[in-house]
């Protein structure tokens, strides 16, 4: 190895690691640039701008399926099925562990989430005892 090929290599290799870390977007290789035959052929920086806009921009714009449920969508824009009327709000409720796990055990060999039970007791006790709330 001689000493002029040795600062080629680091060169080299400050240039490769310099490229790894750039913000800008990679040029494409020459076989993704569009033959001659094209009537418009882009040039590379515009063939480049296009890809990376193309990137940035979904084709079509996905539903924000928890705020959708937070809102109360009135059906799944995708399924069709009816999701809820009103907005949810989070609460948090505290059981001890042996209450917690009995409660998951029961919920889930009936079929349901320990959220719905939790969502339909509630419901049940507000109409059971609805007569003792102010009139609004």
């Amino acid at each position: 190895m001689t000493d002029k090929s040795l600062p080629e290599s680091q060169d080299d290799k400050k240039a490769r690691m310099m490229r790894a870390i750039s913000t800008e977007p990679p040029a494409l290789p020459s076989m993704f640039i569009a033959p001659k035959s094209d009537p418009a052929p882009q040039p590379l920086a515009a063939a480049s701008a296009a890809a990376s806009e193309a990137e940035a921009a979904p084709a079509s714009p996905r539903p924000d399926f928890r705020k959708m449920l937070r809102q109360g969508q009135k059906k799944d824009p995708v399924a069709g099925k009816k999701i809820r009327d009103e907005e949810m709000v989070r609460c948090g409720y505290y059981l001890t562990a042996g209450e917690q796990r009995q409660f998951k055990l029961l919920a889930i060999s009936n079929g349901h989430s320990m959220t719905e039970l939790l969502r339909q007791a509630v419901q049940d006790y507000i109409r059971i005892h609805k007569h003792k709330l102010p009139n609004d």
